[in-house]
Protein backbone atom coordinates (compact mmCIF):
# COMPACT_ATOMS: atom_id res chain seq x y z
CA UNK A 1 0.00 0.00 0.00
CA UNK A 2 1.35 3.34 -1.21
CA UNK A 3 0.03 6.08 1.18
CA UNK A 4 0.29 9.67 -0.07
CA UNK A 5 2.31 11.69 3.11
CA UNK A 6 1.93 15.05 4.29
CA UNK A 7 5.39 16.75 2.66
CA UNK A 8 4.77 17.71 -0.48
CA UNK A 9 1.08 16.51 -0.32
CA UNK A 10 -0.60 18.10 -3.30
CA UNK A 11 2.69 16.99 -5.52
CA UNK A 12 2.03 13.44 -4.64
CA UNK A 13 -1.75 13.22 -5.32
CA UNK A 14 -0.98 14.87 -8.80
CA UNK A 15 1.99 12.70 -9.60
CA UNK A 16 0.37 9.07 -7.72
CA UNK A 17 -3.30 9.42 -6.98
CA UNK A 18 -4.54 11.15 -9.51
CA UNK A 19 -2.74 9.20 -12.41
CA UNK A 20 -3.73 5.78 -10.84
CA UNK A 21 -7.50 6.53 -10.02
CA UNK A 22 -7.91 8.66 -13.70
CA UNK A 23 -6.80 5.28 -15.40
CA UNK A 24 -9.24 3.41 -13.86
CA UNK A 25 -12.38 5.22 -14.00
CA UNK A 26 -15.32 5.49 -16.07
CA UNK A 27 -17.86 8.04 -15.43
CA UNK A 28 -21.97 8.45 -16.37
CA UNK A 29 -25.66 9.42 -15.37
CA UNK A 30 -28.10 7.10 -13.79
CA UNK A 31 -31.64 8.50 -14.03
CA UNK A 32 -33.81 6.84 -11.69
CA UNK A 33 -36.58 9.86 -12.36
CA UNK A 34 -36.73 11.34 -16.04
CA UNK A 35 -35.55 14.10 -16.29
CA UNK A 36 -33.24 14.03 -13.32
CA UNK A 37 -29.71 12.82 -13.88
CA UNK A 38 -27.65 11.36 -11.43
CA UNK A 39 -24.03 11.57 -12.06
CA UNK A 40 -21.60 8.59 -10.97
CA UNK A 41 -17.99 7.33 -11.04
CA UNK A 42 -16.86 3.86 -11.51
CA UNK A 43 -12.95 2.81 -10.74
CA UNK A 44 -12.54 -0.48 -11.69
CA UNK A 45 -9.84 -2.81 -10.23
CA UNK A 46 -7.64 -5.86 -11.10
CA UNK A 47 -8.55 -9.08 -9.59
CA UNK A 48 -11.17 -7.43 -6.99
CA UNK A 49 -12.25 -8.74 -4.11
CA UNK A 50 -15.13 -6.57 -3.12
CA UNK A 51 -17.13 -3.82 -4.25
CA UNK A 52 -17.29 -0.33 -2.02
CA UNK A 53 -19.79 2.44 -2.72
CA UNK A 54 -19.30 6.21 -1.55
CA UNK A 55 -21.97 8.13 -0.35
CA UNK A 56 -20.25 11.54 0.53
CA UNK A 57 -21.58 14.48 2.94
CA UNK A 58 -23.09 17.40 2.80
CA UNK A 59 -21.94 19.95 -0.19
CA UNK A 60 -19.25 17.51 -1.47
CA UNK A 61 -18.59 15.82 -4.28
CA UNK A 62 -17.31 11.76 -5.34
CA UNK A 63 -14.04 14.26 -6.60
CA UNK A 64 -13.31 14.87 -3.01
CA UNK A 65 -12.59 11.36 -2.32
CA UNK A 66 -9.65 10.90 -5.20
CA UNK A 67 -6.88 10.12 -2.16
CA UNK A 68 -9.86 7.72 -0.48
CA UNK A 69 -10.83 5.57 -3.91
CA UNK A 70 -6.53 5.51 -4.37
CA UNK A 71 -6.64 3.88 -0.59
CA UNK A 72 -9.52 1.44 -1.97
CA UNK A 73 -8.39 0.67 -5.20
CA UNK A 74 -4.72 -0.88 -4.09
CA UNK A 75 -6.42 -2.57 -1.32
CA UNK A 76 -8.57 -4.69 -3.86
CA UNK A 77 -11.83 -2.67 -4.18
CA UNK A 78 -13.13 -1.39 -7.51
CA UNK A 79 -15.16 1.63 -5.96
CA UNK A 80 -18.42 3.41 -7.23
CA UNK A 81 -19.60 6.80 -5.76
CA UNK A 82 -22.61 9.50 -6.87
CA UNK A 83 -22.62 12.68 -6.99
CA UNK A 84 -25.94 13.06 -4.47
CA UNK A 85 -28.74 15.18 -5.84
CA UNK A 86 -28.18 19.19 -5.54
CA UNK A 87 -24.36 18.54 -5.26
CA UNK A 88 -21.84 18.44 -7.91
CA UNK A 89 -22.37 17.33 -11.56
CA UNK A 90 -25.99 15.74 -10.59
CA UNK A 91 -29.46 17.18 -11.08
CA UNK A 92 -30.27 20.61 -9.04
CA UNK A 93 -33.93 21.22 -8.00
CA UNK A 94 -33.13 25.17 -7.56
CA UNK A 95 -31.04 27.69 -9.90
CA UNK A 96 -28.85 29.07 -6.63
CA UNK A 97 -25.00 26.95 -7.36
CA UNK A 98 -24.11 28.05 -3.62
CA UNK A 99 -27.15 26.13 -2.18
CA UNK A 100 -28.14 22.94 -1.52
CA UNK A 101 -32.23 22.24 -1.77
CA UNK A 102 -33.96 19.04 -1.25
CA UNK A 103 -37.43 18.01 -1.98
CA UNK A 104 -37.49 14.83 0.41
CA UNK A 105 -35.08 13.09 2.35
CA UNK A 106 -35.80 9.74 0.99
CA UNK A 107 -34.40 10.70 -2.69
CA UNK A 108 -31.32 10.59 -1.20
CA UNK A 109 -31.53 7.29 -0.38
CA UNK A 110 -33.38 6.08 -3.56
CA UNK A 111 -30.84 7.69 -5.52
CA UNK A 112 -28.39 5.49 -3.77
CA UNK A 113 -30.38 2.05 -3.88
CA UNK A 114 -31.33 2.74 -7.32
CA UNK A 115 -27.70 2.66 -8.65
CA UNK A 116 -26.37 0.16 -6.39
CA UNK A 117 -29.58 -2.20 -7.79
CA UNK A 118 -29.29 -1.57 -11.59
CA UNK A 119 -25.58 -0.95 -12.36
CA UNK A 120 -22.97 -1.98 -9.26
CA UNK A 121 -24.78 -5.26 -8.55
CA UNK A 122 -24.94 -6.35 -12.17
CA UNK A 123 -21.27 -5.00 -12.47
CA UNK A 124 -19.56 -6.95 -9.17
CA UNK A 125 -20.56 -10.54 -10.75
CA UNK A 126 -21.28 -11.85 -7.35
CA UNK A 127 -18.96 -10.00 -4.74
CA UNK A 128 -19.51 -8.64 -1.83
CA UNK A 129 -20.70 -4.93 -2.02
CA UNK A 130 -19.92 -2.91 0.85
CA UNK A 131 -20.84 0.96 1.95
CA UNK A 132 -18.20 3.56 2.94
CA UNK A 133 -20.71 7.20 4.33
CA UNK A 134 -19.42 10.20 5.30
CA UNK A 135 -21.89 12.65 7.28
CA UNK A 136 -24.87 13.17 5.61
CA UNK A 137 -24.13 10.23 3.58
CA UNK A 138 -23.99 8.70 6.88
CA UNK A 139 -27.73 9.49 7.37
CA UNK A 140 -28.52 8.19 3.95
CA UNK A 141 -26.44 5.28 4.20
CA UNK A 142 -28.28 4.91 7.96
CA UNK A 143 -31.62 5.17 6.23
CA UNK A 144 -30.69 2.80 3.49
CA UNK A 145 -29.45 0.07 5.58
CA UNK A 146 -32.44 0.03 7.65
CA UNK A 147 -35.40 0.00 4.80
CA UNK A 148 -32.79 -2.26 2.36
CA UNK A 149 -31.24 -4.49 5.26
CA UNK A 150 -29.70 -7.12 2.36
CA UNK A 151 -28.33 -4.42 -0.34
CA UNK A 152 -24.95 -4.22 1.14
CA UNK A 153 -22.89 -6.92 2.67
CA UNK A 154 -21.31 -4.66 5.51
CA UNK A 155 -21.22 -0.37 6.26
CA UNK A 156 -19.00 2.13 7.58
CA UNK A 157 -20.45 5.35 8.88
CA UNK A 158 -17.70 8.03 9.47
CA UNK A 159 -18.73 11.16 11.37
CA UNK A 160 -22.73 10.03 10.65
CA UNK A 161 -25.20 12.63 10.28
CA UNK A 162 -27.39 11.65 12.81
CA UNK A 163 -28.58 14.33 14.84
CA UNK A 164 -27.57 17.91 13.25
CA UNK A 165 -25.73 20.62 15.58
CA UNK A 166 -26.96 24.12 15.18
CA UNK A 167 -24.74 25.63 18.31
CA UNK A 168 -26.81 26.83 20.93
CA UNK A 169 -30.68 26.95 19.08
CA UNK A 170 -32.45 23.43 20.00
CA UNK A 171 -33.00 21.32 17.08
CA UNK A 172 -36.65 21.33 17.51
CA UNK A 173 -36.60 25.43 17.64
CA UNK A 174 -34.83 25.18 14.31
CA UNK A 175 -37.11 22.89 12.84
CA UNK A 176 -40.11 24.75 13.64
CA UNK A 177 -39.23 28.26 12.10
CA UNK A 178 -38.00 26.45 8.79
CA UNK A 179 -41.71 25.28 8.77
CA UNK A 180 -42.80 28.46 8.99
CA UNK A 181 -40.52 30.45 7.05
CA UNK A 182 -39.66 27.87 4.49
CA UNK A 183 -43.41 28.10 2.65
CA UNK A 184 -43.77 27.80 -1.19
CA UNK A 185 -40.58 28.75 -3.19
CA UNK A 186 -39.25 30.21 -0.04
CA UNK A 187 -38.05 26.37 0.86
CA UNK A 188 -35.56 27.13 -1.81
CA UNK A 189 -33.74 29.82 -0.13
CA UNK A 190 -31.13 29.20 2.02
CA UNK A 191 -31.62 29.19 5.76
CA UNK A 192 -28.48 31.75 6.53
CA UNK A 193 -27.91 34.81 3.85
CA UNK A 194 -25.16 33.87 1.52
CA UNK A 195 -23.91 35.73 -1.57
CA UNK A 196 -21.16 33.42 -3.34
CA UNK A 197 -18.50 30.70 -2.32
CA UNK A 198 -15.99 32.29 -0.48
CA UNK A 199 -13.03 32.36 -2.50
CA UNK A 200 -10.45 32.40 0.15
CA UNK A 201 -9.35 29.33 2.26
CA UNK A 202 -9.96 28.99 6.20
CA UNK A 203 -8.48 26.26 7.33
CA UNK A 204 -8.87 27.12 11.14
CA UNK A 205 -12.84 27.68 10.50
CA UNK A 206 -13.07 24.12 8.59
CA UNK A 207 -13.93 20.29 9.13
CA UNK A 208 -10.44 18.92 8.30
CA UNK A 209 -7.74 17.99 10.84
CA UNK A 210 -4.93 18.47 7.95
CA UNK A 211 -4.36 21.75 6.39
CA UNK A 212 -2.57 20.24 3.30
CA UNK A 213 -5.48 18.21 2.65
CA UNK A 214 -8.02 21.05 2.96
CA UNK A 215 -6.14 23.01 0.59
CA UNK A 216 -5.41 20.44 -2.18
CA UNK A 217 -9.54 20.25 -2.28
CA UNK A 218 -9.97 23.80 -1.60
CA UNK A 219 -7.97 24.77 -4.41
CA UNK A 220 -10.08 22.66 -6.74
CA UNK A 221 -13.15 24.30 -5.57
CA UNK A 222 -12.25 27.53 -6.44
CA UNK A 223 -11.68 26.52 -9.79
CA UNK A 224 -14.92 24.69 -10.56
CA UNK A 225 -18.46 26.37 -9.92
CA UNK A 226 -20.38 22.29 -9.36
CA UNK A 227 -17.89 22.32 -6.47
CA UNK A 228 -18.83 25.36 -4.70
CA UNK A 229 -22.02 24.59 -2.85
CA UNK A 230 -21.75 25.96 0.53
CA UNK A 231 -25.10 26.46 2.01
CA UNK A 232 -28.62 24.20 3.24
CA UNK A 233 -31.66 25.50 1.57
CA UNK A 234 -34.53 26.18 4.29
CA UNK A 235 -35.76 22.65 3.02
CA UNK A 236 -32.76 20.82 3.57
CA UNK A 237 -32.70 21.98 7.24
CA UNK A 238 -35.87 20.77 7.75
CA UNK A 239 -35.42 17.13 5.64
CA UNK A 240 -32.14 16.33 7.47
CA UNK A 241 -33.76 16.73 10.71
CA UNK A 242 -36.55 14.47 10.12
CA UNK A 243 -34.16 12.18 8.55
CA UNK A 244 -31.53 11.88 11.40
CA UNK A 245 -35.05 11.34 13.97
CA UNK A 246 -36.02 8.58 11.51
CA UNK A 247 -33.01 6.44 11.62
CA UNK A 248 -32.22 6.77 14.93
CA UNK A 249 -35.43 5.97 16.44
CA UNK A 250 -35.48 2.78 17.93
CA UNK A 251 -37.85 0.66 15.35
CA UNK A 252 -36.18 1.56 12.31
CA UNK A 253 -32.36 1.16 14.07
CA UNK A 254 -33.17 -1.85 14.75
CA UNK A 255 -34.10 -3.16 11.17
CA UNK A 256 -30.18 -3.32 11.15
CA UNK A 257 -29.05 -6.84 10.48
CA UNK A 258 -25.55 -6.34 8.48
CA UNK A 259 -22.30 -5.72 10.60
CA UNK A 260 -21.58 -1.46 11.23
CA UNK A 261 -18.77 -0.08 11.79
CA UNK A 262 -18.92 3.29 12.71
CA UNK A 263 -16.23 6.68 13.15
CA UNK A 264 -16.79 9.08 15.66
CA UNK A 265 -14.70 12.13 15.95
CA UNK A 266 -13.81 13.46 19.25
CA UNK A 267 -13.94 17.22 18.21
CA UNK A 268 -16.82 17.28 15.66
CA UNK A 269 -18.48 20.63 15.73
CA UNK A 270 -21.15 19.71 12.40
CA UNK A 271 -22.95 16.81 13.96
CA UNK A 272 -23.63 15.76 17.39
CA UNK A 273 -21.76 12.66 18.96
CA UNK A 274 -24.67 12.00 21.49
CA UNK A 275 -26.71 11.09 18.50
CA UNK A 276 -24.49 8.71 17.03
CA UNK A 277 -24.50 7.00 20.57
CA UNK A 278 -28.28 6.68 20.96
CA UNK A 279 -27.46 4.97 17.39
CA UNK A 280 -25.46 2.55 18.48
CA UNK A 281 -27.11 2.05 21.97
CA UNK A 282 -29.96 0.64 19.48
CA UNK A 283 -27.90 -1.50 16.83
CA UNK A 284 -27.47 -4.63 17.17
CA UNK A 285 -24.35 -5.46 15.54
CA UNK A 286 -22.62 -2.21 15.57
CA UNK A 287 -19.10 -1.53 16.30
CA UNK A 288 -17.83 2.68 17.44
CA UNK A 289 -14.28 3.82 17.07
CA UNK A 290 -13.61 7.33 18.96
CA UNK A 291 -11.07 8.88 17.59
CA UNK A 292 -10.07 11.73 20.01
CA UNK A 293 -9.12 15.08 18.73
CA UNK A 294 -9.91 14.60 15.22
CA UNK A 295 -11.99 17.25 13.88
CA UNK A 296 -15.70 15.78 11.57
CA UNK A 297 -13.88 14.69 8.58
CA UNK A 298 -11.68 11.64 9.74
CA UNK A 299 -10.80 11.14 5.96
CA UNK A 300 -8.85 14.24 5.59
CA UNK A 301 -6.80 13.87 8.70
CA UNK A 302 -2.69 13.44 8.45
CA UNK A 303 -1.02 9.80 8.34
CA UNK A 304 -0.61 8.79 12.07
CA UNK A 305 -4.08 9.36 12.18
CA UNK A 306 -5.47 8.36 8.51
CA UNK A 307 -3.35 5.37 7.81
CA UNK A 308 -5.02 3.38 10.96
CA UNK A 309 -8.58 4.64 10.10
CA UNK A 310 -8.58 3.12 6.42
CA UNK A 311 -6.33 0.49 8.01
CA UNK A 312 -9.45 -0.63 10.25
CA UNK A 313 -11.69 -0.06 7.77
CA UNK A 314 -10.30 -2.77 5.16
CA UNK A 315 -9.53 -4.96 7.85
CA UNK A 316 -13.51 -4.17 8.75
CA UNK A 317 -14.15 -5.46 4.90
CA UNK A 318 -12.03 -8.72 5.31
Amino acid sequence: MRWITEENYAEQMRAEAEPYVAARAETGYDERVKGQKIYYEHYKCDAPKGVIVISHGFTESIRKFTESVYYMLQAGYEVWGLDHRGHGLSYRHNDNPFVVHIEHFEDYVLDLVHLTETLVLPAAGGLPVYLYCHSMGGCIGAWTIESYPTLFRKAVLSSPMLGLSFGKIPVPVVYVAASIKGMGEKRKEPMDPINAFQAEPDFPASCDSSECRYLYYFAKRQKDLALQTTAPAINWGKQSVKACARVTSRRQAAKISIPVLLFQAGADEVVKNESQDLFVSRVKNIEKVRVEGMKHELYMTDSPVLIPYWEKIFTFFG
